[in-house]
């Protein structure tokens, strides 16, 4: 009679955080309510109802309460870059993701579908937070904010291939640090090595990336004139003469990545600039006149 007893106690727990979980939903979608209030109101529900064992162990409790917190998200705090809610909603998604891959029902799979959707949805916010936040103060943010991007996305499409976008946001990070490095390029040295490693990063990935050989190119050239320019004219001569050897050591090593640059846009008059600097800085002035008349001709049949 006691084990009897026990058992309908446990069905009826069982039954009871189910009725929690649905509960939430009702919640949820109650039109009489203020957006804020049904929100919150079916947030707070799920979560009590997410600490038994019975709702903690049931993907479809984990994906009322993400799909909950996305609402949240969506509605609540989205100006809010730094938005836990919005974390919260990926780990729960993630959580019961992860849970439906044991289930091989049909609604499982329908839920699986549902659940990728939303967390590249959310993803697509950690994107647009990346972009904006790429700047010299907030760049760390962006970071963060694309790796969770990532992250989502790998979730979201399993065949997910990031090389495009990791191009297209290293490239755009680079120009951050080169912007830092250039303020001030001896206290903000660190930011040469930082800005030059996410070129050849961008490099490594696509060769024929445009952007990421030009720039790079541009990195090395501009350091180089600037290492002149500083140059103090009452300087050693043995220290003039290790700052113009740096400044050609940096001058050949842009020319590579600039001659690439050519080859991928031959009728880039930037590229035709750099390389006429190059071969100038490096005193082969014919052929920085031959690039000086490509460029005289580019301008006349403009």
């Amino acid at each position: 009679m006691v084990l009897f007893f026990l058992l309908m106690l446990s069905v009826n727990v069982t039954f009871a955080q189910r009725d929690s979980v649905a509960k939430a939903t009702q919640v949820l979608q109650d039109q009489s309510l203020s957006i804020e209030r049904r929100i919150k109101s079916a947030a707070a529900i799920i979560d009590r109802a997410i600490t038994h064992p019975e709702s903690v162990n049931d993907a479809y409790s984990w994906y009322i309460r993400g799909f909950i917190y996305k609402d949240w998200y969506k509605n609540l705090d989205a100006q809010n870059k730094k938005s836990q809610i919005r974390v919260n909603a990926v780990d729960y998604l993630k959580k019961a993701l992860e849970m439906f891959k044991a289930d091989t029902s049909s609604s499982a799979k329908e839920y699986s579908d549902v659940v990728r959707k939303t967390i590249k949805w959310l993803g697509s916010t950690f994107y647009n937070d990346a972009g904006a936040s790429l700047d010299p103060v907030n760049y760390p943010l962006a970071i963060e904010y694309y790796e969770k991007y990532n992250e989502c996305m790998l979730l979201a499409e399993p065949g997910y291939n990031p090389k495009a976008r990791e191009v297209e946001f290293k490239n755009a990070l680079a120009t951050v640090y080169e912007k830092i490095f250039r303020s001030d390029i001896k206290i903000q040295s660190q930011f040469f090595g930082m800005t030059e490693g996410l070129y050849k990063q961008v490099i490594a990935l696509d060769t024929n990336n445009w952007a990421g050989n030009y720039n790079l190119a541009m990195l090395y050239y501009n350091y180089g004139v600037d290492l002149i320019n500083n140059m103090s004219v009452t300087a050693d001569i043995i220290v003039i003469e290790n700052i113009q050897e740096d400044s050609k050591v940096l001058f050949k090593k842009a020319l590579p990545y600039a001659l690439k640059a050519l080859e991928i846009k031959p009728d880039k008059r930037e590229v035709l600039v750099c390389l006429q600097g190059i071969y100038f800085s490096l005193y082969e002035f014919d052929k920085s006149d031959e690039y000086k008349a490509k460029i005289a001709l580019l301008d006349k049949d403009k």
